[in-house]
C-alpha cells in the first residue's frame, strides 16, 4: 500500500502544483492591472506562500521569471509546457500584451487543473489495485 500512496501523492502534487501556477500567474497580472509594476519587483514581493504552491525551491524571491522557472519543480508536463512560455514572454511587450498572456496562460491552467481533477479519482484507483495486484502475485510467487 506504500506504492500506492506514493503513487497517489505524485497525482496530487501534480494538481496542487497547477493550482499553485494559477495562483501565481493572477497574482502577476493583478500586480501588472492595477500597478503597472516591473516583473522583477512583482516577483520580488509576492507571497512565499505562492512560490511554495508552485515548487519553487529558493531561499530567496527570484530576481527574474527565468529564475523562477529554472527553480520551479512542476511535476505535470503539460502545464509545465505553459508556464515555461510564460515565464519566457512575461515582461517583454506592452502592458495590454503582458495582460493578454496572462489571460491566455490562466485559461490554458485552468483547463489543464480541470483535466486533473477529473482524472485523480480513476488514478488514485487504479494505483491501489495496481499496487494490490501486485503485493497478492508476489504472495502467490512465495507460496
Amino acid at each position: 500500500m506504500a506504492g500506492a500512496y506514493l503513487l497517489n501523492r505524485a497525482d496530487s502534487a501534480a494538481l496542487e502544483g497547477t493550482e499553485g501556477l494559477i495562483a501565481l500567474v493572477r497574482h502577476i497580472r493583478a500586480q501588472i492591472e492595477c500597478f503597472s509594476i516591473p516583473v522583477p519587483d512583482i516577483l520580488a514581493r509576492c507571497p512565499a506562500e505562492i512560490y511554495e504552491s508552485c515548487g519553487y525551491d529558493g531561499e530567496s524571491p527570484p530576481a527574474s521569471a527565468s529564475e523562477l522557472a529554472e527553480r520551479c519543480h512542476i511535476s505535470d508536463k503539460e502545464a509545465g509546457k505553459y508556464i515555461e512560455r510564460f515565464f519566457a514572454e512575461i515582461g517583454k511587450g506592452y502592458r495590454q500584451d503582458q495582460l493578454a498572456l496572462c489571460d491566455y496562460t490562466v485559461q490554458l491552467l485552468e483547463q489543464r487543473r480541470r483535466a486533473l481533477a477529473e482524472q485523480l479519482p480513476i488514478k488514485k484507483k487504479r494505483n491501489g489495485a495496481l499496487c494490490m495486484s501486485g503485493a497478492l502475485a508476489v504472495v502467490i510467487l512465495l507460496i
